[in-house]
């Protein structure tokens, strides 16, 4: 069974445009739709929190949530960080929708989804909003000139747009039911892997020219073989057996993707732990899998005390983008046994 939840706004109920169409796209997948109402909620933002929160508690105390393989939260606004708190209070694990969320969002852990954000948004800044999706491996769309609403003044041909480009990015992302999960090392073979696809068409790569960064022409094909898949299923069984992780995003039951985190600190003062792999399956590339592999192993790594994942990253742009859409940097100090095994690999750090 599945359930998506819809947390409202301050004066945006569930009958205006974001949360009525995505409503409809929610009943389209087969959810079991539940509306929180909020009533006479005050202006201020800590206030309307503290009774929204109070009134979620009241709508839902009737959910079984044990009765559900899938949970889904759609929020808008303050609804956002009343989401967030209930979940984490509950401790819910649930895929989340995030319309315009607030900077006090922040504040209670937001579990993986995809946010929306307009820059001329009055009650939440972009180079925040920007950062925190980042930190919290949150996907983003920017609808720029947008409100707190989504919305353009004066241009109704903009705003259809708009709503429908959003609702088109809904969907995409209620359809896709991916799940993420521990992985045990008696599970981690070579069948587990029997429809990942590593392959990866690169042409231009990051590389270090002296003192710079520079982009260069280097077309290769990156691929596994067998070989590759066995060193890989080692590597990954020897990570578990010595504390690490691995976390692996499933699709209908197979694997698409999987990051690993190695259990010992290095680095002195830095205090890194080593974001041995993460990848992606090719046919599910751009579903924000990755982002979510990303935050699972920097809030695994952050538990045990790290203050820093390091990264011995692939060179490619597209890579190199996607960490830098994360908010990694140059790692400060360099591990030396990553750079002599793979000198062409960019050594990135992220802060927890």
């Amino acid at each position: 069974m599945k359930i998506a939840v819809f947390f409202p706004g301050i004066g945006y109920h569930c009958d205006k445009p974001l949360l009525y169409y995505s409503g409809n796209i929610a009943r389209q997948y087969q959810y079991e739709v539940v509306r929180v109402v909020y009533r006479d909620l005050s202006r201020s933002v800590e206030e309307a929190f503290a009774e929204a929160l109070r009134q979620t508690e009241r709508d839902l105390e009737h959910v079984d949530w044990t009765q559900y393989e899938e949970v889904l939260f759609v929020s808008k606004s303050i609804g956002t960080a009343v989401a967030c708190a209930y979940a984490a209070g509950h401790k819910i694990r649930c895929r989340n929708i995030y319309y315009t969320p607030l900077e006090q969002t922040f504040d209670y852990d937001p579990q993986p989804g995809i946010a929306f954000h307009g820059t001329n948004d009055s009650w939440a800044g972009t180079e925040q909003i920007t950062a925190k999706c980042r930190e919290y491996g949150l996907l983003l769309q920017i609808i720029e000139g947008g409100s707190h609403s989504l919305e353009v003044q004066n241009d109704m041909q903009r705003n259809l747009a708009i709503l429908q480009m959003v609702m088109t990015q809904t969907e995409s992302y209620v359809a896709q039911t991916v799940s993420y999960r521990q992985l045990s090392g008696e599970e981690i073979n070579r069948e587990l892997f029997k429809h990942f696809i590593r392959h990866q068409n690169v042409t231009m790569c990051r590389r270090r020219d002296g003192e710079q960064w520079v982009i260069r022409e280097d077309p290769f094909v990156d691929d596994w073989t067998e070989e590759d898949y066995r060193f890989l299923v080692e590597c990954l069984h020897k990570t578990v057996a010595t504390g690490g992780v691995v976390y692996g995003a499933f699709f209908e039951n197979v694997l698409k993707g999987f990051a690993s985190v190695e259990a010992e600190l290095f680095g002195g003062s830095n205090r890194y732990l080593d974001l041995t792999s993460i990848h992606v399956s090719e046919d599910m590339r751009g579903r924000g899998i990755g982002g979510n592999l990303f935050g699972r192993a920097a809030a695994w790594a952050r538990q045990k005390g790290a203050g820093k994942l390091y990264i011995s990253a692939h060179s490619a742009v597209e890579t190199q983008a996607f960490y830098e859409a994360m908010g990694c940097r140059e790692a400060q100090l360099y591990h030396q046994a990553h750079v002599e095994q793979e000198p062409f690999d960019c050594q990135l750090e992220y802060q927890l």
